[in-house]
């Protein structure tokens, strides 16, 4: 691992990691600013996450606090956990032919386990990789539960980044069998009822289709650029199988269901359609959650209520979103952190947004409804905004959208509550957990096309005379787009600020 001083035109020195490839650097650019790399050499942080060094972040106003299970309250999960049916899941050890209804007695299949608990259970996993039934790259939740992975092969101990429950596919098993998601959340006629997701880590990167001629991979990522959606290229885990089709899927999917879901300490990494997509009727609380390398957004839902007295609620609070991608390689739509959407309330606290090709945020959608628009409330409190390459936040107007950044959400009406928000160029704040070589290349992307027209050439003149096309030649390359990002890397972003962003699982 390389951890690198990056120094700004303006003076200010960021301090970053890099952990793969050849170590080979390149200028990158940000809005004009250039960026240099000198390097030194350090270890890898643990991947368990369980420690690290953070340097806090100081702020004038109070910082709520986060609850999670403590070690005692691992210790005996079972019985802390829920007091209602409790169902086990182990992939290495466990058996469909099970009950479920104990850790000697677990289900080896998630999906196994939610088809056979009655609502309101909890679901304790195992680590291991989990990718529904017959391993076809799909989970679809259909009731209220709760879902809690990080699990010792005993169940004994709970650590999430220590033992990973992964929903990871593989280029066989790439959610091709059902629904627009890896997980699904297809819930009807559940109000007031909840859902949890809570330890889980999805990674569609092994699934996706990167270019095939090795194309668009700068030096020290671990990949080529992805292919566009619905096409093939090279993937796996060391990118060297062929024919690896990307399918369009988000990494959870609301189809519209009407239930409460709390989503908390789960990592989104690699996606190649949105991190959390869809409609529903509740609220959802996501929290304490990493969303690294999405394409299109991180998180795009709205609420479905028609009635002008009820919308949906989304609570978004101490979630880090890193590296959102547009929707393809000219970098032409989208690439957004969190959108906020019509017919929902949203709430956006202690967060961090960087490195979206667009905006941090976006709230250009309004509703149709004039009088359901002007109830709509969106806050930004103690976010911080850091190398959004367009704008920390994207309104109407302006011919391609109006672009703020965060000193500026004051004057922004729509937002009924700002405070503390900041835009941050120092990457020092992510105490060495970030990837020099992905966050350079990032910084510096861009998209070129060449074109060999000649409309009087004598084939084209001939074309024209029959009443055909003309004809022409185009290129088009791209030097990155959404390459993808190491796992292990991501997962280290874990606690990497103090306070704000996704802390360390207790």
């Amino acid at each position: 691992m390389k951890i690198t001083n990056l120094l700004l035109a303006t003076g200010v020195v960021l301090t970053v990691a890099s952990c793969g490839g050849n170590g080979n650097n390149s200028n990158a650019t940000l809005q004009g600013d250039q960026v240099t790399m000198p390097t030194l050499t350090a270890e890898m942080p643990s991947n368990s996450g369980s420690t690290s060094t953070t340097a806090p972040i100081s702020t004038s106003s109070t910082m709520p606090s986060l609850s999670f299970l403590s070690d005692s309250e691992a210790t005996s999960a079972a019985s802390s956990i829920a007091k209602g049916t409790v169902y086990y899941v182990n992939k290495a050890e466990g058996s469909n032919r099970n009950d479920g209804l104990s850790a000697a007695n677990a289900f080896k299949n998630l999906q196994k386990a939610i088809d056979a608990a009655p609502e309101g259970a909890t679901i304790l996993v195992a680590e291991g990789n989990y990718l529904g039934t017959l391993d076809c790259g799909n989970i679809n939740v259909t009731k209220p539960l709760s879902i809690m992975g990080g699990f010792s092969a005993d169940f004994s101990k709970r650590d999430v980044l220590k033992y990973q429950t992964k929903v990871e596919l593989t280029s066989t098993a790439s959610g091709t069998a059902k629904g627009q998601g890896i997980m699904t959340i297809d819930i009807q006629k559940g109000e007031g009822k909840n859902v949890t997701i809570d330890g889980l880590i999805f990674n569609q990167g092994n699934a996706i289709a990167y270019n095939s001629k090795r194309e668009g991979q700068p030096a020290g990522v671990e990949s080529p650029m992805m292919q566009p959606v619905g096409s093939s290229g090279i993937g796996g885990p060391d990118c060297n199988e062929p024919n690896v089709f990307t399918n369009r899927m988000s990494l959870i999917y609301f189809n519209n269901p009407e239930v409460n879901i709390n989503i908390s300490n789960c990592a989104f990494v690699n996606g190649s359609n949105f991190g959390i997509m869809g409609m529903f009727k509740g609220k959802a609380t996501i929290k304490n959650n990493i969303f690294v390398n999405i394409v299109m957004a991180a998180i795009d839902i709205r609420g479905s209520y028609n009635s002008m007295l009820k919308r949906s609620v989304v609570e978004f609070d101490h979630n880090t979103v890193l590296f959102s991608w547009s929707r393809t390689k000219e970098f032409t739509d989208m690439g957004y952190g969190l959108r906020l959407m019509p017919c929902t309330d949203y709430y956006c606290t202690n967060n961090i947004f960087g490195f979206s090709i667009f905006a941090g945020l976006d709230r250009t959608h309004i509703d149709s409804n004039k009088e359901a628009e002007s109830k709509r409330i969106c806050t930004s409190v103690n976010n911080l905004f850091c190398f959004n390459k367009q704008a920390d936040l994207t309104l109407p107007g302006g011919g391609l959208f109006l672009r703020v950044k965060a000193e500026d959400f004051d004057d922004v009406e729509t937002l009924n509550e700002v405070k503390n928000n900041k835009t941050i160029k120092d990457a020092a704040i992510f105490n060495n957990r970030l990837d020099a070589a992905y966050a350079n290349g990032f910084l510096s992307a861009s998209y070129r096309e060449t074109t060999d027209y000649d409309p009087n050439s004598s084939a084209n003149q001939f074309r024209a005379s029959m009443g055909m096309n003309q004809v022409g030649k185009m290129e088009s390359s791209a030097t990155m787009f959404a390459n993808r990002y190491n796992l292990q890397k991501a997962l280290l972003f874990f606690g990497a600020v103090e306070g704000q962003g996704a802390q360390v699982i207790k």
